[in-house]
């Protein structure tokens, strides 16, 4: 899966995804103006993205968009040879499994400031996860800080943290 941000003007975004891998699930999602208001000139889908990823979230924000979820509103029609009905159960199904992972994305997220920097989270991560987590985010943000106006920044999403189907109860 690979997360496509669009710099629109000044500090708005768009954020959607395009489907790649193997093991993505569902159709792409077409770009949406960000929510959550950017930290300094940073999107906050951005933050989330690079948190998720730097520790692993396979059910964070991100990691249920990849597995078929809408969390976030990352609302798609769904296509016709799939169940609406399905697709809301699997998401709600995310949603439920994944509520530690988005609430640790959320706190850490939190903790991001203007600068990118991530203060104030000792006590949540270790120091090894801290420098972990920080390194991402400044990759992503001297990345995004780099994206022209109606430029694209693509980040490919880890296969090996997508929630293959079959893994929770019920699927």
């Amino acid at each position: 899966m690979e997360v496509v941000f669009e710099r629109v003007e000044g500090r708005r975004y768009r954020v959607g995804v395009r489907r790649s891998g193997r093991h993505d699930t569902g159709p792409d999602v077409p770009p949406r103006v960000g929510v959550g208001a950017p930290v300094g000139d940073v999107p906050h889908d951005l933050v989330h993205l690079a948190i998720e990823e730097a520790l692993g979230l396979r059910l964070g924000i991100f990691g249920q968009v990849a597995a078929g979820g809408d969390l976030g509103g990352f609302f798609t029609p769904p296509p016709a040879d799939r169940s609406p009905l399905r697709d809301k159960r699997r998401s709600q199904r995310l949603a439920r499994a994944g509520r530690s992972d988005t609430g640790l994305s959320e706190s850490l997220a939190a903790c991001v400031g203007h600068d990118g920097r991530l203060r104030g989270a000792d006590e949540l991560l270790t120091p090894a996860e801290l420098g972990r987590v920080q390194r991402r985010l400044t990759a992503l943000v001297d990345a995004w800080r780099a994206t022209p106006p109606g430029g694209e920044l693509v980040v490919t999403w880890p296969e090996h943290l997508t929630v293959r189907r079959g893994v929770l109860p019920s699927d």
